[in-house]
């Protein structure tokens, strides 16, 4: 997932099937950031570990913006590829994207093309998954 400062869900990509709203993730991740920020002014929130699940929060500034990049994955995944992923997103995004994030709201169609390149990594990566496959409801 892709949010920006505000918690304003921009993108994201599924790989699995999985019950998930990702609006309330990045809501709850944008909340958790807040509140650490307060009690750690110097801290940032890198990751949270619940049992079966690591989130990786990683902000940086694409061009004057600050984004969120949040991956959802199982605690013994590659860590190496999750970061390189991030880098390699957040590099694409700086490049081709930058002005989807400028201004008040974000038309989440503009980056629909992310998904090809995403695709193209895990392929060139070797990946098993298939990403974009699955259906999903984010009502629940």
């Amino acid at each position: 997932m892709i949010y920006t400062d505000s918690g304003l869900l921009a993108y994201e990509a599924r790989f699995e099937r999985c019950e998930i709203n990702c609006d309330l993730v990045a809501g709850f991740a944008t909340a958790v950031r807040q509140f650490g920020s307060e009690i750690f002014p110097r801290d940032q929130l890198a990751d949270i570990l619940f049992t079966n699940t690591h989130m990786v929060i990683e902000q940086h500034d694409v061009n004057g913006n600050e984004i969120t990049f949040l991956v959802i994955h199982e605690p013994f995944e590659d860590h190496d590829f999750i970061y390189r992923l991030i880098e390699v997103i957040r590099d694409e995004l700086e490049e081709r994207y930058s002005n989807v994030f400028k201004g008040p709201g974000i038309n989440r169609s503009k980056l629909a093309k992310l998904d090809d390149f995403i695709y193209k990594i895990f392929k060139d990566a070797g990946r098993k998954e298939s990403p974009f496959t699955c259906s999903f409801d984010d009502s629940s």
